[in-house]
């Protein structure tokens, strides 16, 4: 068989250690982005409880302002009322008095629904950071883990990339470079050996008859006009010969 063949068959089987490689770093990724979005979640419900908190505690503090104006005019109301004299102005001023009332009242169950409101805001809005501090520690341990998986990984993957390139350097530059736009196209194997009927190994395509003898020696690497992948031909050993585990 062809060496650069024999060598290049090499460097296909180095890849694929390499893509079973970036495959395992590769299914890190989700794992990661699945702790990011849940401590994310968490996170985003205490941002909410707090935004809603501030709003409210907002509203309180208004509130508060408008029921100490509204005291004041409902004390300035009962004073016109124990003064006034005549009829008219006592039924002016006891409508005053009752208008204010009622407005006081309105916004004191307001500031009483509101205070519910804040209380039950802070009693969530503590849920919600524990459960954040929660979720926080128990992704401490599993990031330190896939950190570490990562690294064994890289160094394999750092390790596997070395040996393919010394594989490589048996293989000529040409050749090389179809192979590896092929395999980068496919993201997977790129040459493949014929079967007997002179059909490619991928797709199972004919090669043509004019290009079979060459073929037939066996040191001819060729491209599938259908697929588009590198092939070659195994001879059958001759009788009595070991035969090649290459094919």
């Amino acid at each position: 068989m062809n060496p650069e063949l024999q060598a290049l068959l090499v460097v296909q089987e180095d890849d694929d250690v390499v893509r079973r490689i970036e495959a395992r770093r590769d299914a890190i990724a989700p794992r990661l982005v699945a702790l990011d979005k849940a401590r994310q979640k968490a996170s985003d419900d205490v941002g909410r409880s707090e935004v809603t908190l501030t709003r409210e505690l907002e509203k309180l503090r208004a509130l508060q302002g408008r029921i100490a104006e509204h005291r004041d005019r409902l004390e300035k109301n009962l004073a016109v009322l124990e003064q006034a004299a005549k009829l008219k102005e006592v039924t002016a001023a006891a409508a005053q008095v009752e208008s204010a009332r009622k407005v006081l009242a309105d916004d004191e169950s307001e500031l009483l629904v509101t205070t519910r409101r804040i209380t039950d805001l802070r009693t969530a809005g503590a849920a919600f950071q524990e459960v954040l501090e929660l979720v926080t520690e128990e992704q401490a341990t599993a990031r330190i883990d896939l950190t570490a998986e990562m690294g064994v990984i890289q160094a394999e993957w750092v390790a596997a990339r070395a040996k393919r390139e010394v594989s490589a350097q048996a293989v000529g530059r040409s050749l090389l470079g179809k192979y590896d736009k092929v395999a980068s196209r496919r993201r997977g194997p790129a040459l493949f050996a014929l079967h007997m009927g002179y059909s490619c190994g991928s797709c199972d395509t004919a090669i043509p008859l004019q290009r079979r003898p060459a073929m037939s020696s066996g040191t001819v690497i060729d491209v599938c006009e259908d697929c588009g992948v590198l092939v070659y031909f195994v001879p059958l050993p001759a009788p009595g010969a070991p035969e090649s585990t290459l094919a």
